[in-house]
Parts: structure tokens; C-alpha cells; sequence
């Protein structure tokens, strides 16, 4: 499926209307004899350091149906079509794309994809999820991905602990889910790799076992603290 050079809003939907769940079921089960189609799961962040506002485009319709694509908004798992579909980049209230790119999306698999850097630099960047491939266990999932275009390599870690989630990622490089204790007040923190300098911190939280949690550095490291679009950690949960 191929993206024009103008978005239009069409009727044929490309993109499921629910969301879908974070478990896909493993074994089709007929209805009336029809096998169903199982959905691929893509979630959505704007990861670029950027105070314009955009509307994601999957095919030729509207992913963001809810609120402006701006910096820092996350859109949850959309079903969509296995197969290759094309994604794109408009600002609001224009037709024109910025960015375009096709995307293969097979049955069953979890996707993430995220806009990151700025002006000229500025791409889609998107990855497996691999929540089939996690043990099952008592712990939470966390991994670690470092989205800051001019951040050095960064570490993560469990704040007042040895502990190192992921080590030594530099620019649009990431760290597989990692088993962590779950606990009602755990506090993570990003570290220079180099210095163990912590650079940004993520206020205690709840970790749940069984949950899969991404953590994310965003913005510049040479912007001041106060700056919106200063280095700063984030988190989301899959769902």
C-alpha cells in the first residue's frame, strides 16, 4: 500500500477501530466457519523534539483521531492488517507529507514506532516488540530505548541500586525486556555511561508484575532544565 503525496481523508478503514490487547490469542477458533484475520499491534510516539503539531497518517487515514500528534504523545496498540502499510507524517491542517515510509506488519507481532530528531534528520523509527518471546514470570519488564538525538550513550538504572536495567545506548538504540522487581515505589534514572553522571530521573512508581514498561530519554542534552525540550526521562506501558 502506497501513500500519496496528499493525505485525504478516505472510508475504507485501514486501522481497527478498537485497540488491541496486549495478548493476542494464540489459536483461531472458527465462527460460523470464517477464520478470523489476526491483527498486527502498533503503538505510536512522537519522539521528536519539536513543538510543531502533526497528524499520523497509517494508509491514507488519521491515527491520532483523539488529540494532535504533538511531542511526547503516545497512541496505544491499533489492530491493523498484516502486510505492508504506509505511514506518514502531515501538519496539522495541511495535506502535504513531511515524511512518509512503508512498513511490514505481520499477524500476531507487536510493533512500536516512534518520530525522532528534528527538521532535516527527522525518520520513523520502529521496532518489535517481542511480547510473545517474554517469560512469563513474577517480575515486570522494562527496557530501555535513547531517543535523544545528541545525548551521549546513557544507561538505565534502579535509583539508590547497583542495579543496571540497560547500558551504553546511544542514539536509537535499545535494550530487550528486562525482568525487574515489581514494587509500589521503584524510582529509575538515567545515567552518563561514562560518568555515571544521572542526567534525568523518573519519580518512584508503581511497577506490576507481568507489565511491560519502556522507558525512554527525549529532548536535548544542551537545553536548559527548565526547557520543555530539555534531555528528560519518560515511561509507558504496553497496552
Amino acid at each position: 500500500m502506497k501513500i500519496s503525496n496528499h493525505f485525504k481523508t478516505i472510508t475504507k478503514t485501514f486501522v481497527a477501530v478498537a485497540a488491541v490487547s496486549v495478548v493476542f490469542s494464540a489459536c483461531k477458533k472458527k465462527y460460523n466457519d470464517i477464520e478470523p484475520i489476526e491483527l498486527a499491534g502498533l503503538t505510536i510516539v512522537n519522539a521528536s523534539p519539536d513543538i510543531k503539531e502533526y497528524d499520523f497518517i497509517i494508509g491514507n487515514q488519521k491515527a491520532n483521531s483523539k488529540e494532535v500528534f504533538k511531542y511526547g504523545v503516545k497512541i496505544g496498540y491499533l489492530g491493523l492488517y498484516p502486510g505492508t502499510s504506509g505511514i506518514g507524517l502531515v501538519e496539522v491542517g495541511k495535506t502535504n507529507f513531511l515524511l512518509t515510509k512503508n512498513e511490514l506488519y505481520q499477524s500476531g507481532k507487536f510493533y512500536s514506532t516512534f518520530l525522532v530528531d528534528t527538521g532535516s534528520k527527522r525518520a520513523f523509527f520502529t521496532i518489535n516488540d517481542k511480547l510473545d518471546s517474554i517469560k512469563v514470570n513474577e517480575k515486570a519488564k522494562v527496557r530501555f530505548i535513547n531517543l535523544s538525538p545528541n545525548a551521549d550513550a546513557l544507561d538505565l538504572a534502579i535509583t539508590g541500586s547497583a542495579t543496571e536495567i540497560a547500558t551504553n545506548k546511544v542514539f536509537k538504540q535499545f535494550s530487550v525486556f528486562t525482568d525487574v522487581e515489581p514494587g509500589e515505589s521503584v524510582a529509575l534514572e538515567l545515567k552518563d555511561n561514562a560518568t555515571k553522571v544521572v542526567k534525568a530521573t523518573l519519580p518512584p512508581m508503581k511497577l506490576e508484575k507481568g507489565k511491560f514498561y519502556t522507558v525512554w530519554a527525549k529532548g536535548f542534552k544542551d537545553k536548559a532544565v527548565t526547557d520543555s525540550l530539555s534531555l528528560k526521562a519518560a515511561i509507558y506501558t504496553a497496552k
